[in-house]
């Protein structure tokens, strides 16, 4: 008997030590807005973090249509701003019905790195 109360009590206390050190999930560090225009399609590559913090991004963009397929490929630094958040390309173009659209951005920060795509 005196063992299964040991072991009951001992249950509780380490889930709830897991519970405890369990870190949140961290926030979404990149996003590529699509946004309809009248003449077709605005990409807009935004990074998120602390105002202030520094990094690069890169980002690719591959369109395929009828008319063959491009690719645009844009990078650079940026800083965050006061926000929350910075804009770091803005792509835009019209679009036929039958193109697909691939789009896909790298962010670097100095100690971890995120990616995200349409």
């Amino acid at each position: 008997m005196r063992l299964k109360w040991t072991s009951l009590v001992l249950v509780p206390i380490v889930f709830g030590c897991a519970a405890a050190t369990a870190s949140p999930p961290a926030p979404e560090a990149c996003e590529i807005r699509a946004i309809e225009t009248a003449s077709g399609l605005r990409l807009e590559s935004v990074v998120y973090g602390a105002p202030g913090e520094a990094g690069s991004y890169a980002m690719s963009l591959e369109r395929t249509g009828s008319g063959g397929t491009s690719e645009v490929r844009q990078g650079g630094d940026f800083v965050i701003e006061d926000g929350g958040e910075t804009v770091v390309s803005v792509t835009e173009f019209n679009r036929g019905a039958r193109e697909s659209l691939h789009a896909y951005m790298t962010v670097e920060n100095g100690y971890d790195s995120y990616s995200c795509g349409l």
